[in-house]
């Protein structure tokens, strides 16, 4: 009977108390960080026990008052109480062996109580710290229906070190009848830093020699500052003694003073431009400001702009040389950070950072340089995807993150030791410096992505279970130095987190390995502003809502409200217009929005489902197009994956047959859409989808929609590459005889040399005593790269263009190995390059024997400004092949 007589007071009393808020009103609390948890109720009550007026604790995943759920994670502590005056206080409390808090005096904690009625709105917590017969008390007003965060400041209280219990009570302060109530507490504990700070650093600026720093304090007194360097990783701790960096007395006017510190940029060989740094009030040694990192570098390697794009039109790329074929404007590429390092200098490329020489793959290294630089080489924008698999290796196990469960497909990067954060920045310094050079020498890339869909970390950025806060702060660790790299060489380079399609949902139910979109992104803007704001931007990822329905139009999960479950195609704009509220801008501009991942599934290779996913494209591609705020819509695959969970996203089938799971195998439906959309024809290539999507016009569901303004892009004009009888190059010439003359190897050729002789007829050069042969053979890669039907490129350019306005007629010799296994035909390709024009021609060759072309550049109304040349060779084969060709007597004449 008791326990029915419960229910039924707490049925009634749920009538009582409903949220005496409206939805959408509760504001959110900004968690700390804790460094020593004493209760976050995930496997228990974490030995909180019952006190005062309390019949009940226990850890509950919900709440029947607002906002329903724990603050963090899956569980929460929920108190029950007995049936008393609302006025009588309700506690628990949690005893202690001597709990020391010296080093984290700040006490922090989210706490909740059930309302009552419009008439009794108010309610106070009161928090008691016990040293055995010492006590601090804390009485705080807090609302009800909503998480209250709480914090109080122990570093003033002798008895911090020898803490013996803390008892939290609740009460309302006005409603004297008896009142069964609930009431939550969660993430409770203590951290080294407050909730508040007195002052704040408006500027942390490094010069070639100087670390600046300018900020307010509120003070009413004169006092001395101190500024001290941290690592990353490293907290600060009240009771230490540090060796500070600078140290100014200021004095207030009208309760405000204004400090100016600055510190050498460099500790000997170190660069400090990475390192924290807290400012300290002497005589309290408490901080003036939150711990700050450098906001700004006002003397880069390099400042040349930004390199404008054609079109949004992008690929996640897996082969160069059908990228330049598709007239690609975005590139992005994976960098395998578990790849890069050799724990010694054979077969490695130095780099000495800090004193310190560190050693990168030259095998991987030189795969990336092909990569990037045949891309950034055709003005196509390169992001590199910065991400860590669980590999072997001594310098991988430094990298991988302690927490890291194995879980994940991606690892998180770790950032909580010395080893881990010297080896991060050394590689994001190898890159930054490597690939943003003003002279491209290893090809450009100016976006950098850190991580994979950081929102849903348990399998994209594994960092074992972690509160929100946890997560954010560490992530934005490798974040910060990522840009801080970036910036170092690069004034105008851009750094990116990214993010998946669930906005106010998540994928998966574990609230410490699965995050909100929306909250994350807050969470992160808000600890980069507090810390130091910097120019992040995002990269995300809007696939729809059911990965293997491409008919994304129909997806019901995506609203206009900033609350939808997801964000993608369909509603977009969303996520534009959230992020232009003031709060998230930087120095009045935008963060910018780059789409560096989505696709769009063909369930089968019938004609049918290939146009359902190339209409997905077409629609989505359009809805990028004309939103305001969209830098590059960057497909996701180039060819199907036989390892994606039975996705087929690709332009590609898959060869089924190879081994290898992207072997590329046919061109989809998609691929003609993929290839013109960006052009004149966009229009005609795309009018296949409106009846698929049910429409008549495509301004019907893409607002602004314009047809006038389709094509960004004008694909290469089509040339002739005639076979001729005899060739007499005049201009321009390479013959090969002292050197290659300036041609290299692209694309897919692994190697150039200049030879007197080869092994196929007729084994002479075509003219001379020398020819330049290209070895096209790629064992390991060759099947990615579609076996010998990828072209196999050599290539010049030239500083300043040639004018060949009265030597129009190119020309060359070429020949080849023959008996490529399962070969029927070689094709030999010219692409004449004048900055973003190009010419193009193709012919079929005969192996075995010098053949000679002319290419007539006549009506070409770019022969007046040359300043690149590709020659390609290919087969119609996708066998990886043992082959070579050579080229002889290249040049230009009348």
């Amino acid at each position: 009977m008791k326990f029915c007589y419960r229910l039924l007071l707490l049925s009634l009393m749920i009538v009582l108390c409903a949220p005496l808020l409206p939805p959408g009103s509760v504001p959110s609390a900004h968690g700390a960080v804790l460094q020593t948890n004493i209760g976050d109720f995930e496997g228990g009550t974490d030995g909180w026990q019952w006190g005062s007026n309390v019949q009940g604790l226990g850890h509950a995943e919900s709440s029947l008052n607002a906002p329903g759920k724990p603050y963090a994670g899956n569980r929460m502590g929920e108190l029950l109480s007995n049936n008393v005056p609302g006025t009588a206080w309700r506690s628990i409390y949690k005893n202690f062996t001597g709990l020391n808090v010296t080093s984290v005096p700040y006490f922090h904690g989210a706490f909740n109580t059930f309302g009552i009625n419009p008439s009794h709105t108010q309610f106070e917590l009161r928090i008691t710290f016990s040293s055995n017969t010492q006590t601090l008390v804390s009485t705080q007003t807090i609302n009800a229906d909503q998480w209250n965060q709480i914090s109080v400041d122990l570093s003033g209280w002798s008895y911090r070190n020898q803490i013996t219990r803390i008892d939290v009570a609740y009460r309302s302060t006005t409603y004297g009848s008896n009142w069964i109530s609930k009431h939550q507490l969660d993430n409770i504990g203590f951290s080294a830093y407050p909730a508040v700070y007195p002052g704040q650093v408006d500027l942390a600026s490094a010069s070639t020699s100087n670390i600046a720093f300018q900020g307010t304090y509120a003070t009413t007194t004169s006092a001395t500052l101190q500024l001290i360097e941290l690592q990353p990783y490293e907290q600060y701790n009240i009771s230490a003694t540090y060796t500070f960096q600078a140290t100014q007395t200021v004095n207030p006017t009208s309760g405000t003073a204004t400090f100016s510190l600055s510190t050498p940029r460099y500790a000997g060989a170190r660069d400090k431009v990475y390192s924290k740094f807290v400012i300290i009030d002497q005589a309290t040694k408490k901080l003036v400001a939150p711990p700050t990192y450098v906001m700004e570098q006002t003397n880069p390697v390099h400042t040349y702009p930004f390199p404008a794009s054609s079109s949004i039109k992008g690929l996640q790329v897996q082969m160069v040389d059908d990228a330049q074929k598709l007239g690609i404007s975005h590139a992005a590429l994976n960098v395998s950070l578990n790849e890069m390092f050799l724990d010694g200098p054979t077969g490695a490329i130095p780099f000495v950072l800090d004193g310190t020489t560190y050693y990168f793959s030259q095998d991987y290294i030189h795969t990336m340089d092909r990569d990037i630089k045949t891309l950034s080489d055709d003005d196509v924008t390169v992001s590199l995807i910065l991400i860590m698999y669980n590999r072997p290796g001594t310098i991988n196990a430094k990298l991988l993150h302690p927490d890291y469960t194995g879980q994940g497909i991606v690892a998180a990067i770790n950032t909580t030791n010395a080893e881990g954060i010297r080896y991060w920045k050394a590689a994001m310094e190898f890159i930054a410096s490597r690939y943003t050079r003003a002279d491209e020498a290893y090809g450009r890339a100016v976006n950098f992505i850190v991580g994979n869909e950081v929102n849903s970390q348990r399998d994209w950025y594994d960092m074992g279970s972690k509160t929100l806060e946890d997560f954010v702060e560490q992530y934005v660790r490798a974040f910060r130095i990522t840009e801080t790299a970036v910036k170092k060489y690069y004034a105008n380079g851009r750094t990116y987190i990214s993010l998946d399609h669930f906005w106010n949902a998540t994928i998966g139910t574990d609230a410490l390995r699965y995050y909100k979109g929306q909250a994350l992104l807050d969470e992160f803007n808000r600890r980069i502003k507090s810390e130091g704001n910097i120019p992040w931007h995002i990269a995300y990822h809007p696939y729809p809502e059911n990965l293997f329905n491409p008919a994304i139009w129909h997806d019901t999960s995506v609203t206009n409200s900033p609350t939808t479950p997801r964000i993608n195609f369909k509603n977009l704009q969303v996520l534009t217009n959230y992020i232009q509220s003031p709060d998230y801008l930087y120095n009045g501009m935008r963060r910018r929005i780059i789409l560096s991942e989505q696709g769009f599934h063909s369930p089968s290779t019938s004609l049918a489902d290939q146009q359902k996913q190339a209409a997905a494209y077409a629609y989505s591609y359009y809805k990028a197009k004309f939103l305001d705020g969209i830098d590059s819509f960057i497909l996701h695959r180039h060819v199907d994956h036989g390892q994606e969970g039975g996705l087929n996203l690709g332009l590609w089938t898959r060869d089924t047959a190879n081994p290898v799971p992207y072997a590329p195998k046919d061109q989809k439906y998609i691929y003609n859409v993929f290839k013109k959309i960006d052009t004149s024809e966009s229009a005609a290539v795309t009018e296949f989808a409106k009846s698929i999507i049910g429409i008549s016009d495509w301004a019907s569901v893409v607002p602004g929609y314009n047809a006038a303004i389709l094509a960004d892009r004008t694909p290469p004009a089509a040339g002739t590459l005639t076979s001729v009888a005899a060739i007499a190059p005049t201009a321009n010439v390479s013959t090969f005889e002292s050197s290659t003359d300036g041609w290299v190897a692209s694309e897919y050729s692994r190697s150039i040399d200049t030879v007197t002789s080869f092994a196929n007829a007729p084994q002479t050069p075509y003219a001379g005593s020398k020819a330049l042969q290209v070895n096209i053979y790629n064992p390991d890669t060759g099947a990615g790269e579609g076996g010998s039907r990828a072209e196999k490129g050599i290539a010049r350019t030239w500083a300043t263009p040639i004018d060949v306005t009265s030597t129009p007629k190119f020309q060359f010799a070429i020949n080849s190995y023959g008996g490529c296994p399962g070969a029927t035909e070689y094709y030999v390709t010219v692409r004449m390059y004048s900055g973003g024009n190009i010419i193009e021609a193709k012919s079929l060759m005969t192996p075995d024997k010098w053949n000679l072309y002319s290419m007539d550049l006549s009506s070409w109304a770019n022969k007046g400004s040359i300043d690149k040349i590709k020659i390609w060779f290919s087969t119609n084969s996708a066998t990886v092949w043992d082959g070579r060709y050579q080229v002889d007597q290249i040049g230009f004449s009348s």
